[in-house]
């Protein structure tokens, strides 16, 4: 059963006989609390020039929208450095194809795992971090379809971004 709190699914939040219906009140609170953390600066020292550029880019996009904080630098390091390997593991499926050989036996070519892990990193740390549509409108959804305050609502989307 969708919803119950034995199933991996998020209940649907604009169903009034949920029992998460205050999702967006506490997500208006997480934002008046975000309000006092520190917004992210520069990035890691340890970080390549290409890191560090969309790095410098996903921050600049959401500091102004003052969703992502210096707490979660680390998730958008690693985020970073996940996008990075998936371009290094295309890079070499592109030189060296999908299959190798090898000893004259024709092999997955392992860089087609490692993307495939940076893949799957990439998507579960971008959504942590709001990097996906699904993540960023469903704020946005549960704020809009639960609030009857059109000004509030008004300025709880324009912080969200929308």
């Amino acid at each position: 059963m969708a919803g119950t709190s034995a199933s991996g699914r998020k209940p649907k939040l604009n169903n009034p006989n949920v029992k998460n219906k205050p999702r967006a009140e506490r997500a208006k609170k997480a934002i008046e609390n975000n309000a006092d953390f520190q917004a992210i600066k520069l990035p890691p020292s340890r970080l390549t020039s290409e890191e560090k550029t969309l790095y410098k880019h996903i921050v600049q996009e959401f500091n102004n929208k003052g969703i992502l904080k210096d707490l979660d630098s680390s998730i958008l390091e690693e985020f970073v450095v996940q996008v990075s390997v998936s371009r290094q593991a295309r890079k070499v499926i592109n030189e060296h194809g999908v299959v190798i050989f090898e000893d004259g036996k024709m092999k997955k070519n392992p860089a087609v795992d490692v993307l495939n892990n940076a893949v799957k990193n990439i998507k579960s740390l971008g959504s942590s971090l709001g990097l996906d549509p699904i993540s960023r409108s469903s704020i946005l959804a549960d704020v809009t379809s639960n609030n009857n305050d059109d000004e509030e609502t008004d300025s709880i989307v324009a912080k969200m971004g929308g």
